[in-house]
C-alpha cells in the first residue's frame, strides 16, 4: 500500500491507513466510517501516528506522508 519510508517504519498497517486518510483531509469521523472503526479508535491511531512521526499536528503528518509518497 504505502512505500514505507524510514520515518514511518514503526507504523502499523492500520496506522498507515489512518495516515493516508489524514493526508487526504478526512476527519476522524470520516476515517472511522471508511475503515469501519469507532471515532475513538481513530483518535487513538492519530495520536500514535503523530507520536511515531514526531509530528506536531495532522497537517505536519500529512506533509510527511506526501513528501515520502510523491
Amino acid at each position: 500500500m504505502l512505500a514505507v519510508p524510514h520515518r514511518t517504519q514503526a507504523l502499523t498497517a492500520r496506522e498507515e491507513e489512518v495516515l493516508h486518510h489524514m493526508a487526504e483531509g478526512f476527519t476522524d469521523k470520516e476515517i472511522g466510517r471508511t475503515l469501519d472503526i469507532s471515532v475513538y479508535t481513530v483518535r487513538n491511531h492519530v495520536k500514535s501516528v503523530l507520536r511515531k512521526l514526531n509530528a506536531r499536528n495532522r497537517t505536519q503528518a500529512g506533509a510527511i506522508y506526501h513528501r515520502q509518497n510523491s
